[in-house]
């Protein structure tokens, strides 16, 4: 362990053993309750629990040796250590970030680099157009993750992501002024089942086809933006949808497709050729999904800037 010690203004020496252990995460964390004002809504913004906000939080004040928030059941208020710390921070994250990425571009002797998150679609084809970009835009390095939702936000607003791909219906959380959205491309949604659904014969199914049919969904905690889609596609037809299993993450529900324990519904990039001898899907007639990209809106990186001029011919 690194021991280090220094004097405040008053010159009384103060020492702090485990700064090499605080992450920029937590920093930023702690800058995000700070910013709204409660675990629970920093959480809800970050995509992660407010068990897990508050342990962090708990942890870093444990490595600082003060705390940072005075806490009562309705909300938190910085501490004075806390408030000095939240307005030296303000700035310096985002900067050093900016740094890092400045520093492997030039080690890596390009002009720009290009961080861009998607969902973990199994298609090629949405894989192929950012390859195309790649290849017309050589003087750019592009760097892609598959992550599921959640992951893929918090990397954004930690700014290790320029930009993320995500549908409409589930991007809630970043509607504001600190982030950009732009639709630029409609996706089927499809419905995935067994080869030996009643179902896998017709090659376009109407919602109606739906009713009384076991559906395979998330849990709400997990995406309440993906339910609210789902009943809104089949309220207004008056049919209340029979969930069978409810899970964490789409891909949780492979393998009850493959045991014939439901149907699922979700976009045409979800499993493209995967399992295609047991699964069949078929298009729900008219319905899409909107595919968005979404970015912080002071991102100023021009590899970004280039991308989004040429983002709808890419797509088109």
């Amino acid at each position: 362990m690194v021991y280090f010690s220094c004097a405040n203004e008053g010159g009384v020496t103060m020492d702090i053993t485990n700064l090499p252990d605080i992450q920029l995460s937590d920093l930023q964390l702690f800058l995000a309750v700070e910013r709204y004002g409660s675990f629970t809504k920093a959480g809800e913004r970050l995509f992660i629990t407010q068990s897990w906000v508050s342990k962090r939080i708990s942890n870093l004040e444990d490595m600082l040796g003060f705390r940072l928030f005075d806490r009562t059941k309705r909300e938190v208020a910085l501490t004075p250590a806390g408030l000095i710390l939240k307005q030296r921070l303000e700035g310096v994250t985002f900067n050093i970030l900016n740094a890092i990425q400045a520093a492997q571009e030039v080690q890596s002797e390009t002009t720009h680099s290009l961080r861009l998150g998607c969902l973990e679609w199994k298609s090629g084809v949405f894989i192929k157009k950012l390859e195309y970009f790649a290849d017309q835009n050589p003087q750019i390095i592009v760097d892609l993750d598959l992550k599921p939702y959640h992951e893929l936000f918090i990397d954004l607003s930690l700014g290790r992501k320029d930009l993320i791909f995500t549908f409409s219906h589930i991007h809630g959380q970043a509607a504001s002024d600190e982030y950009s959205v732009l639709t630029f491309l409609q996706v089927p949604l499809v419905a995935y089942m067994h080869r030996n659904h009643r179902l896998a014969g017709k090659k376009v199914l109407e919602v109606e086809d739906l009713q009384d049919v076991p559906l395979l969904t998330l849990e709400e905690r997990a995406s309440s933006y993906h339910i609210d889609h789902i009943r809104q596609l089949f309220l207004p037809r008056n049919i209340r949808p029979v969930i069978a299993k409810y899970a964490d993450d789409v891909s949780d529900h492979f393998g009850n497709v493959l045991m014939n324990k439901g149907i699922l519904l979700a976009s045409q990039y979800l499993m493209g050729e995967s399992w295609k001898e047991m699964i069949a899907c078929s298009p729900i007639r008219d319905v899409y999904y909107e595919l968005v990209a979404i970015w912080k809106t002071n991102n100023s990186n021009p590899a970004l800037k280039i991308f989004l001029e040429t983002l709808p011919e890419i797509f088109s």
